[in-house]
């Protein structure tokens, strides 16, 4: 997930309690089968956010709290541990704080040890004591959620993995600030459901003070007609470890679920990696636009080591699932609203044991994409479901998928149909998910130079 388009089918689906946590880790699966084409790591992430962003509902009594520093394990390789660029970089220079904030409920003591808070970039160190039920790997998987789970903010509710350490777990939480205005002394409310198989409320109430920061000030703008999109940049945020594009994107009223991807290069036409994409800080409707004011995070500091960068905007449009039914005529072609993506059901072959359709995506047309995007699309997006059930993302049918012709993308797909009682051809349709090719295929807008001096 993609992020906007799972987003806007598990809106319209009552998920059980007990199944979300199963629902956020088959998307992180899925998402993670999409191969290394798919290049920003938060498209990955996006699988898991849609489903996260159910609310589940919980009545605990309060968990005791104790402001006793607990006896944990150094954490001063917590930040090289989870790949953390920015908190490295900010350990590296003595401004990481420390807390010392412990909740203990049903035998498991949470540990808050140290965090920053670095221009729009967010980090917390925890720890883990008591018995609780690992993973296969030996690590801890958790569960937890930001500002009460709030709909409107970004990844507020999220899985989280600890490791093992001397005296129990580690983990860390990175996290842009979820909101446009960036408060010098805040803090933010932070409250872990589940701890392994433990279910509980382990909630804090991080502080968090403002490193000090330098903001640019931008007014530089690009724009797609065809697609009636705008992006407006506004601001660059330079921390002492990260840095931060604040930009408006404008979409029409049909576009309310697309997603702004940012790619970034220095002076040297060197990219700068964006370790946080596509974040939505508020999103308004007005004059029949969506307005959407977004961030995206570089996990270091650029002052002083570019002149100004180059931003290329890249837009996944959200598009609508397409349906065909199992004795319309073929071919059938099926079309992207507001892009020029297509997938042609050249013709439905159907017997008592399988239903098998030939199909071409693109009109063999890669658009300079890897074979991958288009056979993991063939695999996961092209399905056969039941009508009644269309809306609903699960596991598919048993199915196999063969390549007819790599250069003209041309699949085959063979749908297992022998252990399903009573089929029936009117029951089922094939279901075309073509949000997930253009989050693959985003539409590219005009490179936009600004200027950091």
């Amino acid at each position: 997930m993609e992020k906007k388009s799972f987003r806007e089918v598990y809106e319209k689906i009552e998920v059980p309690k007990d199944g979300v946590l199963n629902a956020i880790k088959s998307g992180k699966e899925r998402a993670s089968h999409n191969g290394p084409e798919n290049k920003k790591s938060t498209k990955v992430v996006w699988f898991s956010v849609a489903a996260a962003t159910i609310f589940i509902s919980s009545s605990f009594i309060s968990p005791s709290i104790s402001h006793v520093m607990a006896e944990v394990p150094f954490l001063g390789n917590v930040y090289t541990a989870f790949s953390d660029a920015v908190g490295r970089d900010l350990q590296s220079q003595d401004l990481i704080t420390e807390l010392n904030q412990t909740y203990s409920y049903k035998g498991v003591d949470v540990s808050i040890t140290n965090a920053y808070y670095d221009g729009a970039v967010v980090g917390v160190a925890f720890s883990v004591k008591g018995n609780v039920k690992t993973e296969e790997d030996g690590s801890v998987q958790g569960f937890y959620e930001i500002f009460d789970g709030k709909d409107g903010i970004s990844d507020s509710k999220e899985i989280v993995y600890m490791e093992p350490s001397e005296n129990g777990y580690i983990g860390h939480i990175q996290l842009s600030y979820p909101k446009t205005e960036l408060p010098s002394e805040t803090s933010f409310p932070l409250e872990f459901k589940r701890i392994g198989t433990k279910e509980g409320s382990w909630r804090f109430d991080v502080p968090i003070n403002q490193l000090p920061y330098e903001t640019v000030y931008v007014d530089k703008g690009t724009n797609e007609e065809d697609a009636e999109i705008n992006v407006h940049f506004d601001s660059i945020i330079e921390g002492k470890a990260s840095t931060a594009i604040n930009y408006t994107a404008t979409f029409p009223i049909q576009g309310k679920h697309d997603q702004v991807r940012l790619e970034a290069y220095d002076d040297q036409g060197k990219e700068i990696n964006i370790s946080i994409d596509g974040i939505d800080l508020e999103t308004v409707k007005e004059n029949n636009r969506i307005i959407v004011k977004g961030r995206s995070i570089i996990p270091q500091s650029i002052k002083g080591e570019t002149s100004y960068i180059e931003v290329l905007p890249k837009v996944a449009l959200s598009e609508p699932d397409h349906f065909i039914k199992l004795d319309e005529a073929t071919p059938v072609e099926v079309n992207a609203e507001r892009q020029d993506l297509a997938v042609g059901i050249e013709n439905i072959i159907k017997t008592d044991k399988s239903i098998t359709f030939d199909f071409q995506i693109n009109n063999g047309n890669n658009m300079n994409q890897h074979f991958t995007v288009f056979s993991n699309f063939a695999r996961n997006d092209v399905t056969l479901v039941k009508e009644s059930e269309k809306e609903i993302y699960e596991k598919p049918i048993k199915h196999s998928v063969e390549v007819i012709n790599k250069d003209n993308l041309r699949f085959t797909s063979t749908f297992d149909i022998s252990e399903i009682d009573d089929f029936n051809l009117d029951d089922y349709v094939i279901r075309v998910n073509m949000g997930s090719l253009s989050a693959n295929i985003p539409v590219e807008l005009e490179k936009v130079k600004i200027d950091l001096n």
